[in-house]
C-alpha cells in the first residue's frame, strides 16, 4: 500500500504538457524592423503564415504567399512591441526570427540603445542577418519573392545562395554587429537594402522585390556615411567572401576600343604591414583567378589583357579606400589589425591621429590563372597559369 501511495505521489510531481500551445496558436515572428522617427521607436514584425507550411513538392505554395506584418510605436522598443501584442490576438513566438532591418534614422540616432535593448531581451535570438534601409519598414517587409516562394526564401534571408552568381557585400548577423559595435577599431560594413519594382514582372504587372543597396559604414559607435554599390565595387570584387564578380575592361584593337567581360573568381586578399625604423607601411596583396566571359573578338594570347584586368582591380580597390577614408572609415580594417597585432605602433599612431596611408603602388594584384572559355572548339583556353 505504501508503495502505491509513493508511486502516485511521484507521478503527481512529473511535469505535464497541458500548458504547451499548438504551433498554429502562436504567431511566429520571422523578421523585425526598427526605426526612430518623431522621437519614437517604430517597430515592425513580419510573421510566418502557416498556409505556407503545406507546400508542393517544389517547396513552394501554389498560391501567392500572404504577408502578415504588425507595427507599433513607443518611447521604448518594448513599448512598441507591446502595441503589436494588443492587436495580434495570439502569443508572439520569436524562435524563428532570422532578419533584422534598421532604418537610417535609427542608425544615425539610436543604434546603441537599440542594440542594448535587443541584447537584453531574452526572447529574441541574435543570429538573424541585419541590414539598413532608407525606405519605410512596411514597404521592405511587404516586397515579394518570385514564383510564389515565401519571404523567408528571399536573397536577404539567404545571401549565400546568390554568391555563386552575383557576389555582394558580405552579410552580417545581429550578434556580429553587437560584437563589432563595441570594438573601437572596427569599421562595420552593414549592407543596405531597398525595394525595386523595375526588374521583375508578373505577366506585365510590377512585382516589387528587395535588392541590395550599397552599405552603411559605422565606426566608433557612429554612422559615418552610406556608400553606394558602385562606390563599393572594388571591395565587393576582392573581399574574401566573394565568389564570383563580373567586371568590364577595355582593350584597343586595330585602333578601336573593345569591351571585354571578365569574371573574377574566389579572390584572396591579405593585408601587408612593413615596418621600417619608426614608420609602418601598409599594403594589400590580392590573388584572384579570372575567366574571359564575353568579347567581341578572340582574345590574343598576350599579357596585355592581364595587365588591364590588374589595373582595373587596383584602381577600384584604391578608389574604395579613398572614399572610406574621406568619411573617417577604414574599410580594409588596417587599424583593427594594428590594434590586435601591433599594439605599440597602434598606440603611437592613435595618439598622433595620423595612421599610415595606403598608396596605390602598394596594392599588388596577381591574376592566376586567366582563362578563356570556348565551348565549341577547345573548351578552356589557359592564357596564363600560376608560373612566373
Amino acid at each position: 500500500m505504501r508503495k502505491r501511495i509513493l508511486i502516485v505521489f511521484l507521478l503527481s510531481l512529473l511535469t505535464g504538457c497541458s500548458k504547451i500551445n499548438e504551433i498554429q496558436y502562436e504567431a511566429y515572428a520571422v523578421g523585425m524592423g526598427i526605426d526612430y522617427t518623431n522621437n519614437e521607436y517604430h517597430v515592425v514584425l513580419q510573421f510566418l503564415d502557416f498556409s505556407n507550411v503545406a507546400k508542393t513538392e517544389q517547396g513552394k505554395s501554389e498560391q501567392p504567399s500572404p504577408i502578415w506584418i504588425g507595427s507599433g510605436r513607443g518611447k521604448t522598443i518594448e513599448e512598441a512591441l507591446t502595441k503589436i501584442y494588443h492587436g495580434i490576438q495570439i502569443p508572439v513566438n520569436y524562435d524563428q526570427i532570422s532578419l533584422f532591418v534598421f532604418g537610417k534614422s535609427l542608425l544615425e540616432n539610436r543604434l546603441s540603445r537599440a542594440l542594448k535593448a535587443l541584447e537584453t531581451n531574452f526572447n529574441i535570438r541574435l543570429t538573424g542577418l541585419t541590414y539598413g534601409t532608407e525606405e519605410p519598414l512596411e514597404k521592405i517587409f511587404t516586397t515579394k519573392v518570385p514564383f510564389n516562394y515565401d519571404y523567408s526564401n528571399s536573397r536577404i534571408n539567404h545571401p549565400e545562395y546568390m554568391q555563386e552568381q552575383d557576389s555582394s557585400i558580405p552579410a552580417i548577423s545581429l550578434q556580429e554587429l553587437i560584437y563589432q559595435f563595441n570594438e573601437k577599431t572596427k569599421t562595420i560594413i552593414l549592407p543596405g537594402i531597398k525595394s525595386n519594382d523595375k526588374i521583375m514582372r508578373n505577366n506585365l504587372n510590377k512585382f516589387p522585390v528587395t535588392t541590395l543597396n550599397g552599405a552603411y559604414l559605422i565606426k566608433d559607435e557612429k554612422l559615418t556615411s552610406q556608400l553606394t554599390g558602385s562606390d563599393l565595387e572594388g571591395f565587393i570584387h576582392i573581399n574574401n567572401q566573394s565568389v564570383r564578380s563580373p567586371i568590364i575592361v577595355r582593350e584597343r584593337k586595330a585602333g578601336k576600343e573593345e569591351l571585354v567581360q571578365i569574371e573574377l573568381l574566389r579572390p584572396k586578399v591579405k593585408r601587408v604591414f612593413n615596418k621600417e625604423q619608426n614608420d609602418v607601411h601598409i599594403g594589400l596583396d590580392i590573388k584572384v583567378s579570372a575567366i574571359v566571359r564575353e568579347s567581341d573578338h578572340e582574345i590574343i594570347l598576350s599579357s596585355k589583357i592581364k595587365r588591364e584586368i590588374e589595373n582595373k582591380i587596383r584602381n577600384e580597390v584604391y578608389g574604395v579606400y579613398l572614399k572610406s577614408k574621406e568619411i573617417r572609415a577604414d574599410i580594409y580594417q588596417f587599424e583593427d589589425y594594428m590594434y590586435r597585432f601591433m599594439y605599440e605602433d597602434w598606440k603611437k599612431y592613435r595618439k598622433e591621429a595620423n595612421f599610415p596611408s595606403l598608396n596605390k603602388k602598394d596594392i599588388r594584384v596577381k591574376i592566376a590563372p586567366l582563362k578563356s572559355i570556348n565551348k565549341i572548339n577547345t573548351g578552356n583556353n589557359l592564357l596564363f597559369n600560376n608560373t612566373k
